[in-house]
């Protein structure tokens, strides 16, 4: 839903931001079929089978590495955001997207390994440290993420009553969702390594490749309300929350004024710009 609604608002967009969209799509859905097959391999085909029990399906590490490629995408993408806040500077962005390839880096080898190992008890006792370190990774730059983000949007906040309603409604959004995306590799991670062997860790897994999905799609569809000067509050009900204002081109009947919409210093101090 979200990607045709991007496509239908944005499609005159750059194609460097339809791009990552597309790619973005593809490797969920990609995901979500992998995990269709796992749901289907682990239950159904072999349903009564004891001895299956131990078993990964080939499908489980695929799955892994696609929900760690997903997250690199969209952490980069912040990054790059903190980038332009930061006016172009990378002293931030470069550790940032550095420990998020680790991360990637680590779901590689927890792939190659289940593919190999095909026991989860082996996996466990060998090799649970790569994927317990990968979430922590994961946590770890959502953290980064979020701190830095909130840190540059309240520098950088003005005087203005309208914009500094809009920063603070970013600075919500942001930590909103930087929290739920570390939540869930929290709460990945502790099922795992308190019951490695029920599969809980699994499930709460495949969450969160979506999670950052519509993290990223979220924040991109959102961007044409706050241009035109919606501000939102925490109680509105709004099905796609705000994270960030991205930058593009107005059209004639699109000024800015700073009164009943956002301001230019607003689009400064949110693009970094």
């Amino acid at each position: 839903m979200q990607f045709i609604v991007y496509c239908r608002i944005y499609f005159r967009e750059s194609w460097r931001t339809k791009s990552l969209v597309i790619v973005i799509w593809l490797l969920d859905l990609s995901h979500s079929a992998l995990v269709a097959v796992a749901l289907w391999d682990s239950i159904i085909a072999t349903y009564g089978d004891l001895s299956k029990v131990d078993t990964i399906p080939w499908c489980i590490g695929p799955t892994i590495e696609l929900t760690a490629l997903i997250t690199f995408l969209v952490q980069s993408f912040f990054a790059y955001r903190i980038y332009q806040l930061q006016k172009k500077k990378l002293t931030v962005a470069i550790p940032i997207v550095a420990v998020a390839f680790a991360r990637l880096i680590m779901a590689s080898i927890t792939n190659s390994e289940m593919l190999k190992l095909k026991s989860y008890n082996t996996f466990f006792q060998r090799f649970s440290w790569i994927f317990t370190f990968g979430l922590l990774l994961s946590a770890l730059v959502d953290i980064m993420i979020t701190t830095f983000l909130c840190y540059f949007l309240r520098q950088n906040r003005p005087t203005f009553t309208d914009t500094r309603r809009i920063i603070d409604t970013l600075t919500f959004w942001t930590i909103q969702n930087g929290s739920m995306t570390s939540a869930a590799a929290i709460a990945t991670l502790i099922c795992w390594k308190t019951m490695p062997s029920n599969r809980i860790f699994l499930g709460l897994h495949f969450v969160v490749a979506k999670f950052y999905a519509n993290s990223l799609l979220a924040t991109l569809n959102a961007r044409k309300h706050i241009w035109n000067g919606n501000q939102y509050t925490p109680t509105d009900n709004q099905p796609m929350p705000i994270v960030f204002l991205e930058d593009f081109e107005l059209g004639p009947d699109s000024s800015i004024t700073q009164q009943g919409s956002v301001s230019t210093m607003a689009h400064q101090c949110i693009t970094g710009e």
